[in-house]
């Protein structure tokens, strides 16, 4: 027997387990003491850890003399003290979550919401918007990440609680995932799985709902009539859209396939709200998947002619596809931010997956494809020009709008920064530029420089003197990273020969040789140590170092493996499962 929509409502309060040191019991809101939450104290955020085991593994590799380094010292580091959210407190998180809200547009909430309401009818989404809305303070972040988790194993683990206002909390905490709480600790593909397991037992994966199967699950917000809602369809589409994302950035299979009844779910909400932004998103995404599935089972031939033919045709039909979906679609829409983004974005990966760009592993494949080369020649040009459409984009945004970022969005940065740094030394090779012509051609450098500005001036870390700040929030460690890249990009650039560039497939080599963000001393406080990642394993990084084979490290790939670990982007979609010194 299906329960009454009001039976398993619940307030802030039980959501948060009724424990008295961290919710005050008597009222969702208290009125008295105006505490919503206690946050208890929790362990140090502590992103020094490992230094010494990072300058070993400087020396390990490249012989270099250790820079004064001094251990790190346990006794500096003090547990974050205990923290009272007031609901005024808890109100500014909301506003500024809902500033944000809008880049993932599969979680409406409504306009004028406050938290006496929400903590009325979506208890744990309020608890996951308010962790999100903290990401850039990271002690804060640290402490509400730390009790969302506990909440979250608590209540849908350990009892089993199963309802629509868990899917959605799930959903907007993996969409701002605050990595930076614990980057060595990526859960995402946890939290994804717990996701789509909700999905099932929920029913949304099936057209109609089954009335019969809902005795243990609370129906709040589930159905409208004799259908699901549309919150709900939405949350079954964002499911879908994370896990797509998700999966192809980091190269794993995707737990929730596409399937026809999302095109019935999204043309459902066409016929009620009229054209949408989630509609939009989910036909590029979709276009995704299958530019991926294509080159995953793409298969060369013997006949050069014919694989060069057959490449110049998948790019045709593709780019076609695109140019459907702009005719198709609401001007207003395309001018969302994140929706163009996503636009330009898919116009680099139509031809960085021509080229090879992020095949894994990327040297072998070019290798394989030397004969082809010639043929796609033609495509280095084109994807030169959608790289630079994306970033004349992306610096053209409010610097405020960075703030409002996904995993999404920040992937599809960080993969335009690999594809150009590859397909410059790609064209430099190929079409026999100097430094001079490679610096005017391309210019990665001052996109760089704009975006590296651009996150210092919104980012809330400061360094006092030269020292940097200790716990550094996401906005500044990005800088960093890609300072690191600039700096390494620039002197590749610069040693750049024509007719003797020591180019081995597109890619610096001896002197020409890139450096590692992740070895730069200047960075060592935000890394951890390699062989302590959770990638580590996939990285061959646990092998010693006669097993590692020699060559040069694009600093934009290491890079991108340091900003999933921080940032947990999913969309790093250049993440090769092969040795990380012997990556080109």
């Amino acid at each position: 027997m299906c329960r009454s929509r009001g039976a398993d409502k619940k307030d802030f309060t039980e959501v948060s387990l009724r424990r008295p040191s961290t919710l005050n019991n008597n009222s969702p809101v208290p009125g008295d003491s105006n505490i919503l939450l206690n946050l208890p104290a929790t362990p140090p955020l502590n992103l020094q850890e490992n230094v010494e085991e990072l300058y070993s593994r400087h020396r390990e590799f490249f012989g270099e003399e250790s820079q004064d380094d001094t251990p790190h010292s346990e006794a500096d580091l003090k547990q974050i003290e205990p923290r009272k959210i007031t609901l005024e407190d808890a109100e500014d998180l909301l506003r500024t979550f809902m500033k944000r809200a809008s880049f993932f547009p599969f979680v409406q909430i409504p306009e004028g919401a406050t938290v006496r309401a929400l903590s009325k009818t979506s208890p744990f989404l309020l608890l996951a918007m308010l962790t999100s809305a903290s990401i850039n303070n990271p002690q804060l972040c640290h402490q509400m990440d730390c009790e969302f988790r506990r909440v979250l194993s608590m209540k849908i683990i350990v009892e089993g609680k199963k309802s629509l206002d868990f899917l959605q909390g799930l959903l907007v905490y993996i969409a701002w995932y605050p990595i930076q709480a614990n980057p060595k600790n990526n859960q995402s593909f946890v939290y994804m799985n717990l996701a789509i397991s909700l999905i099932t037992d929920l029913g949304l994966d099936q057209e109609t709902p089954n009335f019969n199967s809902f005795n243990d699950i609370s129906t709040e917000r589930l159905f409208e009539g004799g259908s699901f809602s549309k919150a709900a369809k939405r949350a079954y589409l964002g499911c879908y859209y994370l896990s797509s994302s998700i999966s192809m950035g980091f190269q794993k299979p995707n737990a929730m396939q596409y399937r026809n009844l999302m095109d019935l779910h999204g043309q459902s909400l066409l016929e009620d709200e009229g054209p949408t932004e989630i509609q939009s998103l989910l036909k590029l995404q979709r276009l995704a998947e299958r530019i991926v599935e294509l080159h995953q089972s793409k298969q060369t031939t013997s006949d050069s002619y014919m694989d060069t033919f057959n490449s110049e045709v998948n790019v045709q039909i593709f780019i076609n596809e695109l140019q459907e979906w702009r005719d198709s679609t609401p001007q207003e829409i395309k001018n969302l931010p994140f929706v163009a983004l996503a636009e330009r974005a898919m116009g680099i990966s139509i031809y960085s997956h021509e080229l090879g760009f992020t095949r894994r592993p990327y040297r072998e494949y070019l290798r394989s494809e030397e004969s082809a080369r010639a043929g796609l020649v033609s495509h280095l040009p084109n994807c030169l020009d959608a790289s630079k459409k994306f970033f004349e984009y992306l610096l053209s945004m409010p610097q405020s709008s960075y703030l409002s970022f996904t995993t999404i969005q920040w992937g599809q940065i960080v993969r335009a920064v690999l594809v150009l740094s590859r397909l410059t030394f790609l064209m430099a090779a190929t079409l026999g530029w100097d430094p001079e012509m490679t610096r005017t051609t391309v210019p990665l450098v001052m996109y760089l420089d704009c975006l590296c500005f651009r996150f210092q001036q919104i980012s809330t870390s400061t360094p006092i003197g030269s020292e940097m700040p200790k716990n550094p929030d996401v906005l500044y460690v990005f800088k960093m990273v890609l300072g690191s890249v600039k700096k390494s990009y620039e002197k590749r650039v610069s040693l750049i020969q024509p007719g003797s560039f020591a180019v081995s497939y597109g890619n610096a080599v001896g002197a020409a040789r890139g450096h590692c963000p992740i070895h730069d001393p200047n960075l060592s406080v935000y890394f951890p140590s390699p062989e302590d990642s959770i990638y580590s394993s996939s990285l061959g990084l646990s092998s010693g170092p006669s097993e590692i084979s020699p060559g040069p490290t694009p600093p934009v790939y290491v890079a991108s493996l340091f900003l999933i670990s921080l940032l947990s982007t999913p969309l790093f979609y250049a993440v090769e499962r092969t040795t990380i010194y012997g990556l080109p």
